[in-house]
């Protein structure tokens, strides 16, 4: 339900500095601050009887003063209406911000016993409360809003801070007790991705808006840019016993038909209308003349143009702690970010190597030790859930590759050294094969050539040269085929080396090539997968751009498929992709899709950068616009599926020294689709070839289980992650048996992530299993 602006009867200011909303019951609360000449003062009222379009039945109460307003001039004020003290009367807070000269400073202060017939405090006031290590010396905006823990109520305070240069908002919280003061503030924490350079008011409110429970923090503000103004809107997901988006942040969403070129406030509310959330806008309009306040309701969904079926992208607030130029997810769930010497020749010199453990999905990080530089190396996943990282940067400019081995251990947290390689390796590929050992190709060796002979890694006996030489190029996206073969499909980092995609026979070191891939010269840091489900043994390759910095041609939008299972396989053209885009990452989605995000239409170029996914179906060989993300993700960016069936996508690093560390999350639209199903394994031992009983609720509405191996990946480079389809058979009302596979070169030994999927496409959150030899 959308409504026009509706103006506030009797709004008698010529000048404001401030003003709020809030709701109580099926009323609202106006607050207004009237800036005339001298002091200041504020004044509050009640519109009761807010009905489904928007309209005020009840009519408005008198304007009642605040006492004890003392300020000359504020930047801005806010209004909240709660039960503080407990008593089953609406209470109601307030806030200002006071500019003096010099610094300025919030209060904020309770009226107890708000009479919605009269819309009159009786029951008293508290005194001011200031608002403590308020930093800021000229504000743009702010409000307060009033949240539900277990701990009790919390005040939430917002505050716009305007130095010079750009504002950013920043939000706090602290314990609302019973006699009206706030204690155990918790620190200021920043709205993330605050791109304003002028504000004219900021709004908050709590409300849960998806009806899982959880309240939504919701923030809205007025940009203030040469000509006409705008409001938008972001909203923070599920909040948690800290007062913080534990699920992040969505994007900044326009408010529709803001029509105003000068304000001088507004407010945010949320009311239940027609049995949904609604938000209630509040604008002060700042014409030549006398000033005027409107009052909207919008639908957050429907008139905010919130698109589920598109999935979301959520901006947390804690970043990556390390550079994410490699990221890989543990058999724990936590997600694994490292970069060595993080393209920094200074870090490399000093020996400061970073790695940080996210224990996702909290705010919990570990930064262990890295003992050697990791910039660049390849990475597998050995049978056991450790990862192994060979090569890394020996130097830089020119830059020599190193011998190095070193294994991370998720259960320690600590990297321990292997066996050194025979010769160095900067941008190899490893790969793991079906017999638990892996394989490590190409990259440039100590002397800064490219290294020509395989090796492969067994544990306990560290590495071994192969005969012969491959002249694979850096960081070749390798695929382990079901026959043990393995497959190049023509995607790098750099050039091909003057290498066609092809299927390799390790045994015979022989090589079979694979034609028709189109834009061969075109396929620097584009993506490939091994399509889902995995015993289809096709490959799409995706995207790419020329591998001379120097070509400004630009990148690729086709992509093209190889059947490897057909007798004499080639190449032939899938759909394009909606957007060209290099340095893009390929995710393999529980529901057989995969997602595609990140890139730029143009080498390291962040305004080229292509911010929307696209999600290719394999099955209607289609590619479909997904949302779009708001922080460019450029050269040396990751992007993993995690547990939960979300992706994490973190990185970019378009040139030395220049670092994004935000995290974004994207939601598929499967998250939106109805109820998820759920899957318990009572053991996470399975065999090949031997089948798996779990619980599952209604196993009767299941129509796939899969094996997904977790992402190990790389400047655009994946070559763990793959999606294996266990045939399934009802056991029992809630019960379901899935067949395992039989062939290790199918599904390599090791952890996996196991789920299953309804027949609305919905998975379940997965468990993890261990695949192993019986």
């Amino acid at each position: 339900m959308q409504t026009d602006f509706t103006a506030v009867p009797d709004w008698f200011s010529w000048e404001n500095s401030g003003a709020s909303i809030a709701t109580a019951g099926g009323d609202v609360v106006l607050l207004m601050v009237d800036n005339p000449p001298g002091r200041n003062a504020a004044f509050y009222r009640l519109g009761r009887g807010l009905d489904d379009t928007g309209a005020l039945t009840g009519g408005w109460t008198a304007w009642q003063p605040v006492p004890d307003w003392f300020s000359w001039e504020n930047d801005a004020a806010g209004v909240a209406v709660a039960d503080v003290n407990g008593d089953g009367e609406p209470d109601l807070i307030v806030y200002l911000i006071d500019a003096p000269d010099g610094p300025n400073q919030a209060f904020y202060r309770v009226g107890w016993s708000l009479d919605r017939d009269t819309g009159a405090v009786t029951g008293g006031w508290t005194p001011w409360q200031p608002v403590p290590d308020w930093f800021a010396w000229l504000n743009a905006g702010g409000d307060i809003t009033v949240a539900r823990t277990a701990a009790g109520p919390q005040l939430v305070v917002l505050m716009v801070d305007a130095p010079e240069g750009a504002n950013a908002g920043f939000y706090r919280s602290g314990t609302l007790n019973p006699d009206g003061v706030v204690t155990d503030w918790r620190p200021w924490r920043a709205v993330p991705d605050w791109g304003f350079w002028d504000n004219q008011g900021a709004a908050v409110a709590v409300a849960d808006l998806d009806g899982d429970g959880n309240d939504e923090l919701i923030v809205l503000t007025v940009d203030n840019p040469a000509g006409q103004n705008r409001a938008l809107c972001t909203i923070g997901w599920r909040l948690d016993d800290d007062v913080r988006p534990a699920d992040g942040w969505g994007p900044w969403i326009p408010v529709p038909d803001w029509g105003f070129w000068e304000n001088q406030g507004c407010g945010l509310a949320v009311a239940g209308v027609g049995g949904e959330p609604h938000f209630v806008v509040l604008a002060v309009d700042d014409p030549a003349g006398q000033n005027a306040a409107l009052h909207r309701l919008l639908h957050p969904l429907t008139d905010l143009h919130m698109a589920p079926d598109m999935g979301v992208w959520r901006l947390l607030e804690r970043d990556s702690g390390t550079l994410a130029v490699h990221a890989a997810l543990l058999r724990t769930g936590d997600v694994l970010f490292f970069a060595g010497s993080s393209n920094d020749p200074d870090r490399h010199h000093a020996h400061l190597y970073g790695t940080t453990v996210w224990h996702y999905p909290g705010e919990e990080v570990e930064q262990p030790h890295t003992p050697v530089d990791l910039f660049c190396v390849g990475h597998a996943f050995l049978p056991d859930g450790r990862l192994l990282a060979a090569g890394g940067t020996g130097q830089y400019d020119p830059f020599l590759g190193l011998r190095q081995s070193i294994a991370f251990d998720p259960d320690t947290l600590t990297w321990t050294a292997q066996p050194d390689m025979a010769g160095g390796r900067w941008y190899p590929s490893l790969l793991a094969l079906g017999d638990g050992r892996v394989l490590a190709v190409a990259g440039l060796d100590e002397t800064g050539m490219l290294n020509t002979v395989p090796e492969v890694y067994t544990e306990g006996a560290g590495w071994t040269t192969r005969p012969g030489s491959a002249h694979w190029p850096m960081y070749g996206h390798l695929f382990l085929l079901a026959d043990g073969r393995v497959f190049y499909s023509g995607g790098q980092y750099g050039s091909n080396n003057g290498v066609r995609p092809g299927v390799w026979d390790l045994a015979a070191n022989a090589v079979t090539d694979v034609p028709g891939l189109p834009d061969a010269g075109l396929r620097n840091q584009s993506a490939s997968v091994l399509l889902p489900p995995a015993q289809d043994q096709r490959v799409m390759i995706a995207g790419g751009g020329p591998w001379d910095m120097h070509d400004r041609s630009g990148a690729t939008a086709s992509a093209a498929i190889a059947d490897l299972s057909a007798a004499a396989p080639r190449y032939t053209p899938a759909a394009d992709l909606h957007m060209a885009r290099m340095h893009l990452c390929a995710t393999l989605l529980p529901d057989r899709t995969v997602l595609v995000n990140g890139g730029s239409m143009m080498e390291e170029h962040a305004d080229a950068a292509a911010l929307e996914a696209e999600i290719f179906d394999p099955v209607s060989g289609t590619w479909t616009m997904a949302a779009e993300s708001r922080v460019p993700r450029l050269y040396h960016s990751v992007a993993l599926l995690v547990p939960d069936g979300k992706v994490v996508t973190a990185g970019s690093n378009p040139a030395r020294k220049t670092e994004e560390m935000r995290i974004e999350v994207f939601w598929p639209p499967y998250l939106f689709a109805g109820p998820r199903p759920l899957v318990v394994v009572t053991t996470p031992e399975v065999h090949y070839g031997g089948t798996l009983e779990a619980d599952v609720p209604d196993a009767a509405d299941i129509a796939s289980a899969s094996l997904i191996r977790p992402g190990a990946t790389t400047h655009s480079s994946e070559l763990e992650q793959r999606l294996v389809d266990l045939p399934v058979t009802v056991a029992g009302t809630d019960r379901l048996r899935m067949r395992l596979p039989g062939s290790p070169e199918l599904a390599p030994p090791g952890w996996y992530l196991l789920t299953v999927v309804n027949h609305a496409g919905v998975p379940s959150p997965a468990v993890w299993v261990r695949l192993s030899p019986g």
